[in-house]
């Protein structure tokens, strides 16, 4: 692809190697099932999965989210005569993507794995681990209901790792926000020196 286009926040991702030509940059379960299962196309998302400058990353533990994604089988909600949604039972759901759709993810990812476009991060450095064990409950303690389990692993991965996190969840980024007013977790991200790379982890 033409390397005509490059976002602004390209220059400030790290290398993906030392000594390498491509940076890299950490993305959600989201952005790569926009991609993988919707085909999602503009300059920024042919950018990430295409331009060889870029390395994409992802955790098992994101790697899994995606295979193992929840949907909503039920959403509990009626339309009344006046067209509108009614409460009438509980929001239910179904584990797990169709068999066809995570055959499709799974080939997929492991396509752009073969091609060296996205790194699966399955271990961490013993410093980063201890990182994280920390972070992980902490944010999502912080954050509530806004920054689910998987999303507070998801944000604590990259935060240990310093690698800028790339997420179109507006649900993440302002619970994120809101996570980091908290006493306790400003704290020890203080603590950890990573209070300012909290404030700009997100990219794009």
């Amino acid at each position: 692809m033409s390397a005509s286009f490059t976002p602004a926040w390209f220059e400030g991702l790290p290398m993906f190697r030392q000594g390498g030509a491509a940076r890299v940059v950490i993305i959600d379960n989201q952005v790569l099932s926009y991609r993988l299962l919707d085909g999602r196309s503009d300059e920024v998302f042919n950018f990430l999965f295409q331009d060889p400058r870029i390395v994409l990353q992802i955790g098992g533990q994101t790697m899994d989210e995606t295979l193992h994604s929840v949907a909503v089988d039920d959403t509990g909600l009626e339309h009344d005569r006046r067209g509108r949604p009614t409460r009438v039972g509980p929001e239910t759901y179904r584990p797990g993507l169709p068999a066809a759709l995570n055959q499709r993810m799974w080939e997929q990812q492991g396509a752009l794995v073969a091609q060296g476009k996205l790194f699966l991060a399955r271990s961490m450095l013993p410093a980063q681990r201890l990182v994280f064990d920390v972070l992980a409950p902490m944010i999502h303690a912080a954050c509530g209901r806004r920054v689910g389990p998987k999303d507070a692993r998801v944000v604590a991965d990259a935060l240990a790792r310093r690698i800028p996190l790339y997420s179109l969840d507006n649900r993440l980024r302002d619970g994120l926000a809101v996570g980091l007013l908290n006493q306790a977790l400003a704290r020890e991200l203080q603590r950890l020196g990573l209070d300012g790379f909290a404030a700009r982890l997100f990219v794009g």
